[in-house]
C-alpha cells in the first residue's frame, strides 16, 4: 500500500474512533445520574466499537481481506466481551470504595470520627485521607469549644461572685451605718471605699478584656523610655505596697528604650505588680528590674510568694484562672479578682509583638514582660 493509502486508513479509523467518543459523551450526559458501573461499561463499550468500526470501514474500503476481517472482527468482539466483564469488575470495585466514601462523608457530617482504610484509586485514597484528616480537625475543635465553653462558665461564674461578695458587704456595711449601728463609721466608710474600688478594677477589668476579645485594642506606640515607665509604675504603687506591710523595690535596672503604647503597657505592668503584691505575705518584699534579655527589653516583677506550681504555669494568661493550691485569694483592695488582671496583660504584650514569661523560683514566682527593641 502506499502513504496515501496508509493516511485514509488512520483518518478512518481516527474518525470511527471520533464519532463513538460522540456517542458515548452524549450518553454519558444523559446517564449522568446512573451508578459508575455505568459509566465504565460506557466508556469500555465505545472503545471496543471504535475499533470494530474502524476494522469495518477499513475493510469495506479493500484495504483488507474479508478473511482478515473477520478475524478482526471476532478477536474484536471477543476482546470486547473479556474488556467489559473486567470494566463491570473493576466499576463494581471503585463503586464499593464511592459507597465507603459517602458514608464517611455522612458521618463526618454526623460528627462522628472518620477512620483511615486503603481505597483502589490514588484520587479516592486522597479524599479518603482528607476526610480522615477533616475528622481529627472537628474534634480536635469540638473539645476546643468544649473547654472554652466550660472555661466561660467558670468565668462567668466566679465574676458573678466577686461582684456579689463586695455589694453584699456594701449593702451590709449600708445598712449598719444607715441604721446608726455603727461603733466605728470611720472603719466602715474605709471598707466601702475599699470595696466599690475592687467592684470598679473588676468592671474596668471586663471592659477591657471585651475590647480584646472584640478586636478593638488599639495600640498607639510611641518611642519611651521602659526605664522610665516601669520607675513611674512602682513609684505609684509604693503606697499601696506599704499599706500591705509589702516592700516596693525598683531594682538596678538598665536604661532600655521602646516603641510601645505607654498607657497600654502601663495598664499591663500594673497587673503584674499587684498580682505581685497581693500574693506576697506581710514584710515580704517585690522587686521590679528592667534590662535586655535574649534580644529583648525586659521588665522582671519578682515576688516572694507561695509561687505557681510547675503545672500551673501555662494557665496564668487564662482569663478567669486561679491556682489552685499555690497562690492564696486576692487581698489587696484595688484587683478585681476575677483573674483577668493577667489575661489582660497578655493580651496587651502579644499586641506589641512581645511575649509573657513566668516562673517559680525559690521562693516567689518571676514574671517577665518581654517587648521588642527598636530597629
Amino acid at each position: 500500500m502506499t502513504g496515501m493509502d496508509y493516511l485514509q486508513i488512520i483518518a478512518t479509523s481516527a474518525g470511527s474512533a471520533l464519532v463513538a467518543g460522540l456517542v458515548a459523551a452524549v450518553l454519558l450526559r444523559l446517564a449522568r445520574r446512573a451508578p459508575l458501573i455505568v459509566h465504565v461499561v460506557v466508556i469500555v463499550a465505545a472503545a471496543v466499537a471504535a475499533v470494530a468500526a474502524g476494522i469495518a470501514l477499513t475493510a469495506s474500503g479493500m484495504y483488507i481481506s474479508d478473511d482478515d476481517t473477520a478475524v478482526a472482527l471476532a478477536v474484536t468482539a471477543a476482546s470486547g466481551v473479556v474488556s467489559v466483564v473486567m470494566a463491570v469488575l473493576l466499576a463494581m470495585t471503585l463503586s464499593r470504595d464511592a459507597r465507603h466514601l459517602g458514608r464517611d462523608a455522612r458521618r463526618l457530617g454526623a460528627g462522628e470520627t472518620v477512620l483511615p482504610a486503603p481505597r483502589t484509586t490514588a484520587e479516592l485514597h486522597a479524599v479518603q485521607g482528607e476526610l480522615v484528616d477533616s475528622s481529627a480537625r472537628l474534634h480536635t475543635a469540638r473539645e476546643a469549644s468544649v473547654r472554652a465553653e466550660q472555661a466561660r462558665r467558670d468565668l462567668v461564674a466566679r465574676i458573678a461572685h466577686d461582684l456579689l461578695a463586695p455589694l453584699a458587704s456594701i449593702r451590709a456595711i449600708a445598712e449598719t451605718l444607715e441604721d446608726g449601728m455603727s461603733p466605728e463609721p470611720q472603719r466602715h466608710a474605709r471598707q466601702l471605699g475599699g470595696h466599690v474600688t475592687r467592684l470598679h478594677s473588676l468592671i474596668d477589668d471586663l471592659f477591657a478584656l471585651s475590647r480584646i476579645d472584640a478586636g478593638t485594642l488599639a495600640i498607639t506606640p510611641e518611642r519611651v523610655s521602659l526605664t522610665d515607665l516601669a520607675s513611674d509604675v512602682v513609684a505609684d504603687y509604693t503606697e499601696l505596697a506599704t499599706r500591705h506591710d509589702v516592700r516596693l523595690r525598683f531594682g538596678e535596672s538598665q536604661g532600655v528604650t521602646v516603641d510601645v503604647d505607654s498607657r497600654e503597657l502601663s495598664r499591663a505592668l500594673v497587673n503584674v505588680l499587684v498580682n505581685a503584691i497581693e500574693h506576697s505575705p506581710a514584710g515580704a518584699e517585690v522587686t521590679v528590674t528592667v534590662g535586655a534579655v535574649e534580644g529583648h527589653a525586659a521588665v522582671v516583677v519578682r515576688d516572694h510568694g507561695p509561687g505557681v506550681d510547675a503545672d500551673d504555669l501555662p494557665h496564668l494568661g487564662t482569663a478567669g484562672w486561679r491556682g489552685s493550691t499555690a497562690r492564696t485569694s486576692p487581698r489587696v483592695s484595688i484587683a478585681g479578682g476575677a483573674g483577668l488582671g493577667l489575661a489582660i496583660t497578655h493580651a496587651i504584650v502579644e499586641a506589641h509583638g512581645g511575649e509573657v514569661r513566668a516562673r517559680t523560683v525559690d521562693p516567689g514566682l518571676e514574671v517577665s514582660v518581654l517587648l521588642p527593641l527598636p530597629t
